[in-house]
C-alpha cells in the first residue's frame, strides 16, 4: 500500500486534500461541550450545639450522623469538625459525576432518620445541607473608616445586608460570616443557681416565655361593627 501511493503522488495529493476539506466541513457540526467534571462533588452538612463542649458535640451529634452516613451511595469519604464554639461541619465527598442534587437527596433522607435522636437544641437550630465543598476560595474583610462602629455592630451589619447579597451572586455556592448578629447574651452563676434550686434550662425557659411574640392586633383600628352570630346547640 505505501509503494502505491508512492508511485502516485498526484493521486495521494487529492485524496489528502479531499481529506482536509472533510474536516473543515465537519468543524461546525463538531459537538461542543464543557470540561469534564475530574473535582469529585462534595456536600456540606452544618449546624450548631451552643454551650456543649467538642467532646460532647461529637458523642451527641457528630458520631450519631456519622454513622448513618455510612452506606451511601457513591460516597467517597467523609470529615467532620466539631468547634469549641458549637459549630458542627460535615463534608461528604462523592464519586466523580455524581448528580449532586440526587446526592443531596440521599444525604437529606439518612439525616432524617437520625434527626429524633438528636439534641432538641441542635433540631432547633437546623441542619443545613449545602452544594458546596467546607474550602474557602475568597475572604472578605469589613472595617469602619471612621470607628463609629465595633466588631459587634460590624457583624450585625454585615449579617443582614452583606451576606444574603453575596449569596445571590452566581456561583457561590456558600457565604459564611464569622461574627455574630446583635442578640442578648445572658451569663449566669452556677453557685447561685444552685442555691436557689433552679438550673439552666429553667433560665432558658423564663427568658423564652418572656420574648414570646403575640399578635396584639393594630392600634388605631376602628371597631370591627359585624354582628356576632351566636350558636345554639341543637338538639
Amino acid at each position: 500500500m505505501p509503494r502505491f501511493f508512492i508511485d502516485r503522488p498526484i493521486f495521494a495529493w487529492v485524496i489528502a486534500l479531499f481529506i482536509i476539506m472533510g474536516g473543515v466541513l465537519a468543524i461546525p457540526n463538531l459537538p461542543v461541550s464543557q470540561y469534564p467534571n475530574v473535582a469529585p462533588p462534595q456536600l456540606t452538612l452544618s449546624t450548631y450545639y451552643p454551650g456543649a463542649s467538642p467532646e460532647d458535640i461529637y458523642q451527641s451529634v457528630t458520631r450519631i450522623i456519622e454513622e448513618e452516613l455510612n452506606g451511601t451511595k457513591s460516597l467517597l469519604y467523609f470529615e467532620s469538625t466539631s468547634e469549641a464554639t458549637g459549630a458542627i461541619t460535615i463534608t461528604a465527598t462523592f464519586e466523580p459525576g455524581t448528580d449532586p442534587a440526587m446526592a443531596a437527596v440521599e444525604l437529606q433522607n439518612r439525616v432524617k432518620r437520625v434527626e429524633p435522636r438528636l439534641p432538641l437544641v441542635v433540631m432547633q437550630q437546623g441542619l443545613q445541607i449545602d452544594e458546596a465543598g467546607s474550602g474557602f476560595l475568597m475572604l472578605v474583610t469589613v472595617r469602619s473608616k471612621d470607628g463609629s462602629l465595633d466588631e459587634l455592630a460590624l457583624g450585625d451589619y454585615v449579617a443582614r445586608n452583606v451576606v444574603n447579597e453575596l449569596r445571590r451572586i452566581p456561583g457561590v455556592g456558600r457565604a459564611q460570616p464569622f461574627s455574630f448578629e446583635r442578640a442578648m447574651r445572658v451569663w449566669v452563676d452556677p453557685l447561685r443557681l444552685r442555691g436557689v434550686g433552679l438550673t439552666t434550662q429553667d433560665v432558658m425557659n423564663a427568658i423564652r416565655a418572656q420574648n414570646a411574640q403575640v399578635a396584639a392586633g393594630s392600634l388605631g383600628a376602628p371597631p370591627d361593627r359585624r354582628p356576632r352570630r351566636s350558636r345554639r346547640p341543637c338538639w
